[in-house]
């Protein structure tokens, strides 16, 4: 009797504590999904605009070939294939990790084509040029549409369109590019201007270059429909029969880890409901922990240059608006002289180091408040707020003779010089970041016209640049 009076009395009080030891079991378990779900999210947001950032990278660096009086003049106005295949072929193949050059007249006829040797055999080289400009001609219309619109003035900006395409297991950057006049020396004969077709293989298989490059867990290839639903997955090339290819990789599940590593714990005190809420608290804290920091990673990843750690060029515009608003800003663009040499003679590996070597002499040798950012391939810019333009310029010298001295490279010595533009962007009312850009790039011009190591700023006057060495 006794013993069914205490059941009557402590039974309710067992459904009560069971009810709420479920309760609190079912906050924590419905918490961590939310939080992993979100994580996978930001990460898939992350990952597809850090592949958008590269390719907008590649695009930039064709500039140096495509947007040139030269080009216009040599190869529309009226085509020599000596020159061509000197200065577009042999020097985009030699310089850069471009293995295909294939250019289209205004027609959309081939009219030169060269594939490296040492990709000849790989199956998507081996098909031919023509089948490889077949695959850009969806590439190809975007420019075209593109290019009906209107013409702003001063240097053009890139108009460019890509896409990674797969066959096999042979994964390539396609791209095509609209030759465009830069100062207007030579002009296209009519409407349309010849187009650039290249090519860059990725080394190795596609997964395991985006999979290393972005830190992805188990990264893998497939088709849309083959891709279980617990995979974080971003749509990143296509196949030659048109079908999308999806990159797909275990996402971080910070909060489901810890909750799975927590679960003894969890069982030798689930009696003290005390304990039980400290512990769900903590697992909430950590978890919030781990997504700050997974986050904070892939931010640094998405706006700054992976080889150099500077700035890239994603957040050069907010800071100018930034600093604009608090005082003036001088605008600095400088670019390496010399360098291309370096990479020729010694490499690419070497190149890559010497990018890195002036990376930390213009962060170790500007003031504390300036911005250094690299713009792509051995192009620069410094953001120098509240500061004068005599100031400016004499930075800018002194920055010149500090790159101008040797670099050592593993028992090698190179030397390389730097050439610097510069404009008084003023404040926020003066111009916009990409008008400040401009002149400070059409200075630079200027200076590399000088001579190695010159230092130009840009003074409008009417409609004259005055540049001032």
């Amino acid at each position: 009797m006794k013993r069914f009076t205490g059941l009557k009395l402590v039974g309710p009080a067992l459904l009560l504590a069971a009810v709420v030891i479920a309760g609190l079991a079912a906050v924590p378990y419905y918490g961590v999904a939310r939080l992993d779900a979100e994580i996978r999210e930001r990460q898939e947001t992350l990952v597809k605009r850090n592949i958008s950032i590269w390719i907008t990278d590649v695009e930039f660096a064709l500039t140096a070939w495509t947007i040139w009086d030269e080009s216009i003049a040599k190869i529309d106005n009226a085509f020599d294939l000596e020159w061509t295949d000197r200065n577009i072929g042999n020097s985009l193949i030699g310089t850069s990790r471009t293995r295909f050059v294939a250019i289209l007249d205004a027609e959309g006829k081939m009219i030169y084509d060269k594939t490296a040797d040492e990709v000849a055999t790989r199956p998507f080289f081996h098909r031919g040029a023509a089948e490889i400009a077949g695959d850009a001609s969806a590439l190809v219309a975007q420019i075209r549409d593109r290019e009906q619109g209107a013409k702003a003035s001063g240097i053009p900006n890139p108009v460019s369109f890509s896409k990674i395409e797969v066959i096999g297991s042979d994964a390539v950057l396609l791209t095509a590019s609209l030759f465009q006049p830069d100062f207007r020396t030579a002009t296209p004969r009519g409407p349309s201007a010849p187009i650039l077709i290249s090519a860059i293989p990725i080394a190795g298989s596609l997964q395991e270059f985006l999979g290393n490059r972005f830190l992805l867990d188990d990264a893998t290839i497939g088709g849309q429909a083959s891709v279980p639903d617990n995979r974080a997955r971003v749509e990143v090339a296509v196949g030659t029969d048109g079908q999308k290819e999806v990159l797909s990789w275990k996402p971080p599940t910070p909060a489901r880890d810890l909750l799975l590593q927590s679960l003894p714990l969890a069982a030798a005190v689930i009696a003290v409901l005390v304990f039980g809420a400290i512990f769900v608290a903590r697992i909430s804290r950590q978890a919030v922990v781990s997504l700050v920091e997974a986050e904070k990673r892939m931010r640094h990843a998405a706006t700054h240059d992976f080889l150099t750690g500077l700035s890239n060029r994603t957040t050069i515009e907010a800071q100018f608006s930034r600093l604009s608003e608090i005082g003036n800003v001088i605008v600095v663009c400088l670019d390496l002289d010399g360098f291309k040499a370096v990479n020729d003679r010694h490499g690419h590996a070497a190149g890559d180091e010497v990018l890195r070597q002036v990376a930390q002499r213009l962060r170790s040798s500007t003031r504390h408040d300036d911005i250094v950012f690299r713009l792509g391939g051995d192009e620069f810019a410094i953001l120098m707020p509240s500061t004068t333009q005599v100031e400016a310029e004499l930075s800018c010298r002194r920055l010149s003779l500090l790159l101008g001295q040797p670099y050592d490279l593993d028992h090698i010595e190179a030397r390389i010089g730097a050439s610097f533009g510069i404009d008084h962007a003023g404040s926020v009312s003066d111009r916009s970041c990409d008008e400040a850009l401009k002149r400070a790039d059409e200075a630079l011009y200027a200076a590399k016209s000088i001579g190695r190591g010159s230092v130009v700023t840009f003074q409008a006057q009417g409609d004259a640049m005055l540049a001032c060495a």
